[in-house]
C-alpha cells in the first residue's frame, strides 16, 4: 500500500536527537539511547481522556487571594474551601469516571516546600489511591521555577542564592506576586531539590507522572553570566568575524531583546540548550525512579501570547513524554474570525508527541471566561479527536463557575452531557485513533531560527497559510528532519521563513529535485540562521522549476498587535486565500490527501484532517458554525484506499454508510460538530 512520506514518532525523535548533538554515538548505542528514552506505552493516540483536577493547592489560593480555577477569581471566600475539598471527593471521582475520564492532573508541589506542603501532598496521595481504584491515572502538578520564600526559607536558608536575577541584580518574581521568587535552573542544588519532590510524588504518592508548569527562564545572575560566556567560547571559536570581538571575556547577557544582535541570538540558543539539558535530566530521572511514569511539560509552540515560553524550549520532543500546549485558543467564532487550538495540537504531532491542550476561552476583550453554552466545549474536544486522537481534554471541568455551593462546572447538566458524549464516543471508538500517524501531504514549514529571530514575519506568514488551509485542505507542520522525507506526493510551504541555514536550503532544493511541490514566499532564505543577509537568497531561483511557485509578496501574511507584550493574537483569514488554495491544488500532482468542499467560500468554519490508524485511514471533520452541518463533501486522494466508508459521530445514534460519487467525493450527512470517516 502506498502511503505519503512521513516520519513516525520514533524515527523523528531518533533523527532530531542525533542532529541535536549525539552524532558521535554508534548505531547500536544510538538505538539503545532511543529505547531507553521511550514514551510510556499508556500514552497513545485515542486512549487518553483528561480533566484538570485542581493543580493549585488551597494554600496558593489563600495566600494570593486569587485562583484561576475559582469562578470570579476571588479565592478567599468562605465557600472556597468547601468547593476545594469536595473536588477531592469520591463523588466527584465517580462522576469523572462515569463521563469517561481516565487521566487527571492534580496539585502536588507549588513551591511552598516539602514541609509546608506536606498536608496537601498527603491529600493528593490519598486522592491518587482512590482515582486508581476507578481506573484513572494521576499526574502530579509541579511548579518548575517559582518558590514561595515565606515558607521555603524554613528548608533552604540560602534560597536567595538559587533565584533568577534581572539585569540590575534584582530578584525575578512571578509578575507582581513578589512573594513568589523564580528559581534558576543553572543551580545543581535547586535541581536536586526538585528531584526530591519528584521522588515523593512518584514513589510515596504513587502518581503516574510529573507535570511541570512554569518552565520560564530569563536570568542574569553571576552563574548564568559565567556559563553563557563559556557557551559563547565553546560554540564560536573565531568570534571576530561574526561578533567583531577577539574574545568573550567581558560579555554580559543582553539586558533587552534585540533580534539582530548576535550576542542576543546566542543567548536564545543558550537558554534553549540549558532548558533542554535540565528537562532531559529530569525526564531521565522520572523514568529511572519509576519505570512507566511520564514526564510532562510544555512544547514550544510559537505563540505570541506567552513570550516567556517562546524561543525557550527545544524544537523537538526528546525532553518530554507528553506535551502540554497551553493557549487562549479554545475554539470559537469570535468577531467573524475562527479561533482554534489546532496548530498547538499539530505542533505536538510534529515533534512526535501527544499534546495535552490546556486552553482557555477568550472573550472579545481578551479576558479569560467560562463557556456559556456547550458548543465551545464540544468543539474543544472535537479538535482533539480530529487531530488524530490527541489527549481529549476538558480544562474547564472542575472550575467552580459562578456557583458558591461547592459544585464543579462540569456538574451542570448541559456540560456533563457534552463531556460524557465526547469522552464516551472516544472510549467506544478507540480503534478510530489507535496508532494514528498523519498522512496529510501538504506541509507548512516551521523554521526554528526564523520563528526565533524574525517572529513577526515568519509566524504571521505561517499562521495565515494555516488558517487558509485548515477549513479546506488537510495539512501538517514540518520541522527540519521532515524535509529529507518529502517526495513527489507532497507539497511544502515555505512562507517567509527568513532565517534558513545552508543545510535547510539544501534540503528544500533536494526536495524540489525529488519532485516535491514547493511554495516559497517573500524573503525566505534571505538570511542565514544567524539573521545575516546573504548576497542572494538561493530559494527564489527555484521558481523556474515546474513544481515550484514563488510569491514575492506572501499571500499568507496577516497582521498582529502592535507590541509583543500584547496578548491574544487572533489569526485572520488572508485576503489572498484563493491564491493559496489554487497554488496548493496545482502542485499536488497526485492529489490532496483530504479536501473538504462546501460551506462559506470566504470562511468555511470547518477543519479537515486525515490519519492512518491501525487498521484503516480515517478522515476527520469539525464544523464550527451554527445550525446543521449540511452541504459538505469530502474528497480523498486516489492513493488512499476508500473501500466502503463509514461515518461516525458523537451526535449520531449509529454509524452511517456512505457512497462514493462519480466525481470521487463523499457527500456527508448532517453530523453535528464532528465526524470521523473510516475509509
Amino acid at each position: 500500500m502506498n502511503t505519503p512520506h512521513h516520519l513516525n514518532r520514533r524515527e523523528f525523535l531518533a533523527l532530531s536527537s542525533l542532529t541535536a548533538g549525539a552524532l558521535w554515538l554508534g548505531r547500536s548505542a544510538a538505538n539503545a539511547a532511543v529505547a531507553a528514552s521511550a514514551v510510556p506505552d499508556w500514552i497513545a493516540p485515542g486512549k487518553l481522556r483528561w480533566v484538570w483536577a485542581l493543580w493549585e493547592p488551597i494554600d496558593l489560593y489563600t495566600r494570593g487571594g486569587h485562583g484561576a480555577g475559582v469562578g470570579d477569581g476571588r479565592a478567599t471566600g468562605h465557600w472556597v474551601r468547601r468547593w476545594y475539598e469536595r473536588m477531592h471527593s469520591d463523588e466527584i471521582l465517580d462522576k469523572l469516571a462515569a463521563a469517561g475520564v481516565n487521566v487527571v492532573t492534580t496539585h502536588f508541589y507549588k513551591g511552598f516546600g516539602l514541609k509546608a506542603e506536606d498536608v496537601e501532598m498527603k491529600r493528593a496521595a490519598d486522592f491518587t489511591k482512590r482515582a486508581h481504584a476507578r481506573g484513572i491515572r494521576v499526574l502530579g502538578y509541579h511548579q518548575f521555577s517559582t518558590v514561595i520564600y515565606e515558607t521555603m526559607l524554613d528548608e533552604v536558608p540560602n534560597l536567595a542564592d538559587w533565584i533568577q536575577r534581572g539585569p540590575d541584580g534584582s530578584k525575578r518574581t512571578y509578575g507582581s506576586a513578589t512573594w513568589r521568587w523564580s528559581a534558576c535552573p543553572i543551580h545543581d542544588d535547586f535541581i536536586a531539590y526538585l528531584k526530591r519532590v519528584m521522588s515523593r510524588c512518584l514513589l510515596d504518592a504513587g502518581m503516574d507522572g510529573v507535570e511541570f508548569d512554569g518552565t520560564s527562564y530569563d536570568c542574569h545572575c553571576d552563574g548564568c553570566q559565567t556559563a553563557f560566556r563559556r557557551y559563547l567560547a565553546a560554540h564560536n571559536p573565531n568570534p571576530r568575524e561574526r561578533f567583531g570581538l577577539p574574545h568573550f571575556n567581558h560579555v554580559r547577557i543582553p539586558s533587552q531583546w534585540a533580534t539582530k544582535d548576535p550576542i542576543w541570538q546566542e543567548w536564545i540558543r543558550f537558554r534553549m540548550d540549558l532548558m533542554g539539558r535540565r528537562l532531559r535530566e529530569l525526564r531521565e530521572f522520572t523514568h529511572r525512579t519509576k519505570p512507566g511514569a511520564a514526564f510532562v511539560t510544555y512544547e514550544d509552540c510559537p505563540a505570541l501570547w506567552r513570550k516567556d515560553r517562546t524561543r525557550l524550549l527545544p524544537d523537538n520532543g526528546d525532553y518530554l513524554d507528553l506535551a502540554v500546549a497551553e493557549s487562549h485558543d479554545m475554539p470559537q467564532v469570535l468577531d467573524r474570525e475562527l479561533v482554534t487550538k489546532v496548530r498547538h495540537l499539530k505542533e505536538g504531532t510534529a515533534i512526535g508527541r501527544i499534546a495535552l491542550s490546556t486552553d482557555w476561552l477568550r472573550s472579545a476583550k481578551g479576558s479569560i471566561t467560562l463557556p456559556s453554552d456547550p458548543k465551545p466545549v464540544e468543539l474543544d474536544m472535537a479538535e482533539c479527536l480530529a487531530c488524530g486522537g490527541q489527549m481529549l481534554t476538558a480544562t474547564w471541568a472542575l472550575r467552580s463557575g459562578d456557583k458558591r455551593d461547592g459544585s464543579a462546572f462540569f456538574e451542570q447538566p448541559a456540560f456533563f452531557e457534552a463531556m460524557k458524549r465526547y469522552m464516551g464516543f472516544n472510549r467506544a471508538h478507540e480503534a478510530l485513533y489507535a496508532g494514528s500517524q498523519p498522512c496529510a501531504n501538504v506541509w507548512v514549514y516551521h523554521s526554528v531560527w526564523s520563528l526565533a529571530f524574525d517572529h513577526r514575519t515568519a509566524y504571521n506568514s505561517d499562521l495565515g497559510f494555516e488558517q487558509a488551509l485548515l477549513g479546506r485542505i488537510a495539512y501538517r507542520v514540518a520541522k527540519e528532519p521532515h524535509l529529507a522525507k518529502l517526495g513527489p506526493r507532497d507539497v511544502l510551504i515555505v512562507a517567509s521563513q527568513t532565517c534558513l541555514s545552508d543545510r535547510e536550503c539544501d534540503a528544500i532544493r533536494a526536495a524540489v529535485e525529488r519532485g516535491c511541490g514547493v511554495i516559497i514566499t517573500g524573503l525566505s532564505g534571505e538570511c542565514d540562521e544567524n539573521f545575516r543577509q546573504r548576497e542572494r537568497s538561493p530559494l527564489p531561483a527555484l521558481a523556474a522549476k515546474p513544481n515550484v511557485r514563488y510569491f514575492e509578496k506572501c499571500p499568507g501574511r496577516i497582521s498582529q498587535p502592535a507590541g509583543e507584550s500584547e496578548r491574544g493574537l487572533r489569526p485572520a483569514m488572508p485576503a489572498r486565500t484563493p491564491d493559496i488554495l489554487k497554488a496548493v491544488r496545482e502542485l499536488a500532482k497526485e492529489g490532496l490527501a483530504a479536501e473538504l468542499e462546501g460551506g462559506d467560500r470566504k470562511q468555511p468554519l470547518t477543519f479537515v484532517d486525515i490519519y492512518r490508524a491501525s487498521d484503516a485511514h480515517v478522515a476527520h471533520v469539525v464544523y464550527y458554525g451554527d445550525g446543521a452541518s449540511e452541504g459538505f463533501r469530502l474528497r480523498v486522494a486516489k492513493w488512499l484506499p476508500a473501500g466502503k466508508p463509514t461515518l461516525y459521530s458523537p451526535h449520531l445514534a449509529a454509524p452511517v454508510a456512505l457512497q462514493l460519487a462519480a466525481d470521487g467525493s463523499f457527500a456527508l450527512p448532517p453530523f453535528g460538530r464532528y465526524c470521523a470517516l473510516k475509509l
